[in-house]
C-alpha cells in the first residue's frame, strides 16, 4: 500500500470528528455516572435526564422532545390510579418523563431492547418486537395493563403488527392505548387495534424526516381524534 495515496482529513473535518468523539465520550461518562449512582438516584427520587442516554440510530432510537414526553406521560398519569399497571413499549423517553412526574408509581414498566435501561431494575422488561410474547413475566402480565404507550421502532407492517400483538396480550379489557408512529401506519393502526389518528403531533429532539402521528383508542380533553 502506498500511504501517500491515503487522503488526509481537512482541518474542518478533523475538528468536527474530534468534537463528535469528545461529545460521545462526555455522554458515555454521564451514563456511567448515572448507572453507578442509580441506587441513590432512585432512593431519593432524583430527576433523570434523557440526555444521559445517547440515541442509538442502529436501534432506530429518536428521543421525543420534552413537551412530547411530558404530554404522553400526563395522559398515562391522568388515566390511571396508583395500583394500575402502565407499559411504555419502545418508548423510554415517555417512561422517563412519567417516572420523573410520579416516582412513587412502581407499576410503570419500560419494555425495551436497549439493555442500558435495565438500571430501572424491576421496572425494566427486556423486549424484542420480533418475539412479541417472549419476554420475562409474560404470563403474569397478561391482561394486566390499564394504560399502554407504544412507539414501534421501525416504520413497517411487521414491526407495528408484532408490537400490537404484545399490546393485545398485556392490555386489560378497559385499557387505554396510545401509539406513536408514522402517518403511513394510520390504516394499519386502526385495523390492528382500533386506534384512531389524533390531532397530537409527537416531536423529536433532532427532528424526523417522516411525518409522525399519534393514534389512540380513547379521547380526553387534551387528546382528540381527527375527523376522518
Amino acid at each position: 500500500m502506498d500511504f501517500d495515496d491515503i487522503p488526509e482529513l481537512s482541518s474542518d473535518t478533523l475538528a468536527a470528528l474530534q468534537s463528535f468523539l469528545a461529545e460521545k465520550q462526555e455522554l458515555d461518562d454521564r451514563f456511567e455516572k448515572l448507572k453507578e449512582n442509580a441506587e441513590e438516584v432512585f432512593k431519593n427520587n432524583k430527576k433523570i435526564e434523557m440526555s444521559d442516554f445517547q440515541e442509538d440510530w442502529q436501534l432506530s432510537q429518536f428521543w421525543y422532545d420534552e413537551a412530547t414526553a411530558d404530554f404522553i406521560a400526563r395522559r398515562a398519569l391522568e388515566h390511571t390510579s396508583e395500583d394500575d399497571c402502565i407499559a411504555f413499549i419502545s418508548s423510554p423517553t415517555a417512561y422517563v418523563a412519567f417516572r420523573n412526574m410520579a416516582p412513587e408509581r412502581k407499576n410503570a414498566y419500560v419494555f425495551e431492547y436497549d439493555q442500558r435501561f435495565d438500571l430501572f431494575k424491576d421496572q425494566f422488561v427486556l423486549y424484542d418486537f420480533n418475539k412479541p410474547l417472549e419476554f420475562a413475566r409474560a404470563a403474569e402480565m397478561k391482561e394486566k395493563f390499564k394504560f399502554i404507550v407504544a412507539d414501534p421502532p421501525f416504520l413497517n407492517k411487521d414491526c407495528l403488527s408484532q408490537t400490537m400483538e404484545t399490546v393485545r396480550w398485556i392490555a386489560s379489557k378497559d385499557a387505554k392505548i396510545m401509539i406513536d408512529t408514522g402517518a403511513v401506519m394510520e390504516g394499519l393502526a386502526k385495523e390492528l387495534i382500533g386506534a384512531r389518528i389524533t390531532g397530537f403531533h409527537p416531536a423529536h429532539r433532532g427532528g424526523l424526516s417522516n411525518e409522525f402521528r399519534c393514534y389512540s383508542t380513547f379521547e380526553d380533553e387534551s387528546l382528540k381524534w381527527v375527523n376522518n
